[in-house]
């Protein structure tokens, strides 16, 4: 049920969409006055069900950063960046830096005033509690296509592609990337690493845990290195709304494993580190922790920073990766893109 601060927002932002508007009927929408409105369209699978948008890569509006990164490096320049509410995340600033050199408007994601003035032709971005929140009212400004929060990386990237007409672009940074992790599996094989169990996890909140499944960008990765997932991480629950299940402080045990990353960042919610609860025993398990924004991730962007994150504590190849890393991470992907 929604609060009762989340009631009078949603009304707020309600009459700010009215008004905006009404104040620019008289001179039409977006679509209806442009004359490069797109022709073309794509019927895709979303969050919220199954919808029909226009195949275009001009005024897209994206709802969040690591949309708008994604967008970037397949060549489409959003008008605008919903900006991430989360703070400590490594991956999450260095996606707001990347979006300031690249000069794309970072803007409250809740001020759908400002969408309307916009007048975007396309609204896309990743669900979230924000975009569940404020889809009825996104409807009213334009078309709008949400990717599922379970999906993978590669999901999200074609899909992507296929709403701005760049599947080529995407389908080249896929094989890219598919390319580095077959070089990191063959890496990890010759290490003797292949089977082994990896967990993901991290604190949420006082008393609460979360285990990370086979969704988003980690999970299929993990899978496709070699690697296998302790029961208790839910990895057959694929369809889990964000790709995580939550695990009570008594079973935290349960996600211990031979190897664990332990996500950190705004995701504890204030609670102390796992590795100093006394319930997770670890024994003699490589431990390592990680940041949450790109472990938790579900784009391209997510997997260099994954794998060489993976490359540091696995095969002592680099340092587990930072903020500062960001820009080079992202051009060679959007050179991959061609």
């Amino acid at each position: 049920m929604l609060t009762t601060a989340h009631r009078r927002r949603l009304v707020r932002v309600g009459a700010a969409v009215a008004a905006s508007a009404f104040v620019l009927t008289a001179c039409g929408t977006a679509a209806e006055t442009s004359a490069d409105t797109p022709t073309a369209q794509v019927t895709v699978p979303g969050a919220y069900g199954e919808v029909t948008v226009p195949v275009t890569d001009q005024r897209v509006w994206a709802l969040d950063p690591s949309t708008a990164t994604e967008l970037l490096m397949i060549g489409v320049r959003p008008t605008h960046s919903g900006r991430f509410t989360h703070q400590g995340d490594a991956a999450f600033e260095a996606r707001h830096d990347l979006l300031a050199r690249e000069s794309v408007a970072l803007v409250e994601p809740d001020k759908l005033e400002l969408v309307v003035q916009a007048r975007p032709v396309l609204i896309v971005g990743a669900q979230s509690p924000s975009s569940d929140e404020l889809m009825a009212e996104l409807k009213k400004i334009a078309p709008v296509f949400v990717v599922k929060g379970s999906a993978t990386w590669k999901e999200t990237l074609i899909q992507l592609g296929q709403v701005t007409g760049r599947d080529r672009q995407a389908a080249a940074i896929v094989a890219h990337l598919d390319q580095r992790t077959t070089a990191v599996r063959a890496s990890l094989n010759k290490a003797g690493l292949t089977g082994e169990s990896v967990s993901l996890m991290s604190a949420c909140g006082a008393g609460s845990f979360c285990a990370y499944g086979s969704g988003r960008a980690a999970g299929p990765l993990l899978t496709e290195l070699g690697l296998t997932r302790p029961a208790a991480h839910g990895q057959d629950k694929s369809d889990t709304e964000y790709g995580y299940t939550m695990v009570s402080e008594e079973k935290v045990g349960e996600l211990v494993a031979p190897i664990v990353f332990v996500l950190t960042g705004s995701v504890q919610h204030g609670a102390p580190n796992p590795l100093d609860n006394p319930l997770f025993k670890l024994g003699d398990a490589k431990v390592a922790e990680v940041d949450f924004g790109a472990w938790f991730g579900a784009a391209s962007f997510d997997v260099p920073w994954i794998l060489a994150d993976i490359r540091a504590v696995l095969l002592d190849d680099g340092e587990i990766t930072g903020r500062e890393a960001g820009p080079a991470l992202f051009d060679a992907l959007r050179k991959a893109a061609g």
